[in-house]
């Protein structure tokens, strides 16, 4: 009887399994800061067990605002998303006063570095991408909104700053900082209605700004409307306005379209009707009446969407990836309390001194991932509040697109020091919503507070005044009362000098 032939292959042993992941300092290797916001800084980083790149939140527990048990809210969304189109959640752990979170790291960075680095190098006026990349993209976005929705949570901050590209040309929606589950089974403590006024008001949806009836999952398929008018433009609808401002023109005009910005109507006429009608059924003020994602995945115009690979050659092979960011435009300089009456002689005699190396970096484009909100930005304060100027000492010629402004923002910090926040402004270049946003990010101003400022800044460059003091929504400090010539609960902004 013949024996039968030895088998020639060999079986393959299997692979050995990853290290589970780590949950103290020592196992991860820091990296460039590749993003910063209020309370939280993402860095780079390498899991020396796993010799794995990752990406780490570092969220300041005595900064944060958010209390312990929605932090561990937010964890628990985090760990149970699993999708393809959702940066993943690998672990979190507590060192010394911070809560680190360790995520996947997205080396493609995001829309927004993308849409920044094209329109510094080219001119992209008629439009940044064309429809096949726009579709392509915001196909896989809404397959993560999708999975969102249909496991009883709303993001709240869809935006091109949010959604992150991997080295492979995957597209993934990131920062969880203002994610919420609502109760759909998932969790019995909360109303299936949220009230909380959270977002970036240019993406923001109406019924969240109006805080009336409170707002569905609906409200993130206005803000992927926004997002796409983002993608095609390369800004939001109202990105040159104030936060407040943004707001009454979102609550009192029609939704608005691809032509809303535009410098003239046929700016963006290369792009098609099919399109637009996709951005104009998002954009309902109704909520009821617009689509939802799982609706949208069948819309005509997500015909046009390709592969990954297709990504990776149109978006990286212009060579954007995660870099560390920048250093603020803002320059830091403190002064004691003793020196409180003398705000109003000194505005002139100002030095600038460079930001300490221990304040975070803020992102170039907000968000890479933010804090969020990190990256995206809560909202302290009502539709309501105004802006109350006290009346300006001298007035210089409005800010137009040859004059650069030389600005300087005076308030109290943490340990109720007086800082004098140096900085510039450049129309044409810069808002003053970016500005004070990356006065936010640095740490150089309470969050609370961001809105105040970029709607003093936004009157200084509007009418020309040289001085405006104005309250703060972070009020004062214990045992404190407010005084506006000793900025106590109140800031100073001024205009140092103007340059060609």
């Amino acid at each position: 009887m013949a024996e039968k032939p030895m088998q020639t292959t060999e079986e393959k042993a299997p692979c050995p399994e990853k290290a589970p992941w780590p949950n103290t300092k020592d196992d991860y290797e820091l990296k460039d800061v590749i993003g910063a916001g209020a309370t939280a800084v993402v860095q780079g980083a390498i899991c020396k067990p796993r010799n794995e790149r990752v990406a780490i939140k570092r969220i300041n527990l005595e900064k944060c605002n958010t209390t312990v048990e929605e932090l561990l809210k937010e964890i628990q969304a985090m760990s149970q998303c699993k999708h393809e189109n959702v940066v993943g959640y690998h672990t979190s752990f507590v060192v010394k006063e911070e809560l680190w979170v360790v995520m996947k790291l997205c080396s493609g960075g995001s829309m927004l570095d993308i849409i920044k680095n094209r329109m510094r190098t080219g001119n992209w006026k008629n439009g940044v991408f064309d429809e096949v990349t726009i579709a392509t993209v915001l196909k896989e976005v809404l397959k993560g909104l999708e999975y969102f929705h249909n496991n009883g949570q709303i993001h709240r901050d869809i935006k091109a700053g949010n959604i992150l590209l991997g080295e492979d040309g995957a597209v993934y929606i990131a920062d969880f900082g203002v994610s919420a589950w609502l109760a759909t089974g998932k969790d019995q403590t909360r109303d299936s209605v949220r009230h909380t006024f959270v977002g970036t008001p240019c993406w923001m949806a109406p019924e969240v700004m109006e805080q009336v009836t409170g707002y569905d999952f609906k409200a993130d398929i206005w803000s992927f409307g926004i997002t796409a008018i983002e993608l095609a433009t390369g800004t939001a609808p109202y990105h040159k306005f104030p936060p407040m401002k943004v707001l009454m023109l979102t609550l009192q005009n029609d939704p608005p379209a691809l032509d809303t910005g535009a410098d003239d109507k046929e700016q963006y006429k290369s792009y098609s009707k099919v399109f637009r009608k996709m951005v104009s059924e998002c954009l309902k003020k109704e909520p009821e009446k617009r689509p939802t994602a799982k609706q949208l995945l069948k819309n005509e115009f997500f015909k046009k969407a390709k592969d990954k690979t297709y990504l990776v050659k149109t978006l990286l092979s212009e060579g954007n990836s995660v870099k560390p960011q920048r250093s603020p435009r803002v320059s830091l300089s403190e002064r004691s309390s003793e020196e409180s009456d003398k705000v109003q002689k000194e505005s002139d005699k100002m030095q600038t001194i460079p930001k300490p190396d221990n304040l975070p970096t803020p992102t170039q484009s907000q968000e890479t991932i933010q804090s969020d909100s990190s990256s995206s930005t809560t909202i302290g304060t009502s539709v309501e509040s105004v802006v109350e100027a006290k009346k300006p000492e001298e007035e210089v010629p409005p800010a137009t697109s040859a004059v650069s402004l030389n600005l300087v923002l005076r308030l109290r910090n943490e340990k109720r020091e007086l800082n004098d926040i140096k900085f510039d402004y450049t129309p044409g270049q810069d808002t003053a919503d970016s500005v004070s946003r990356e006065m936010v990010e640095a740490g150089l101003v309470d969050g609370k507070d961001m809105i105040v400022v970029a709607a003093n800044l936004q009157k200084i460059i509007d009418t020309g005044l040289k001085t405006i003091t104005f309250g703060l929504n972070s009020g004062c400090g214990p045992n404190e009362a407010p005084c506006d010539k000793a900025l106590i609960g109140f800031a100073q902004l001024s205009v140092l000098e103007t340059s060609s």
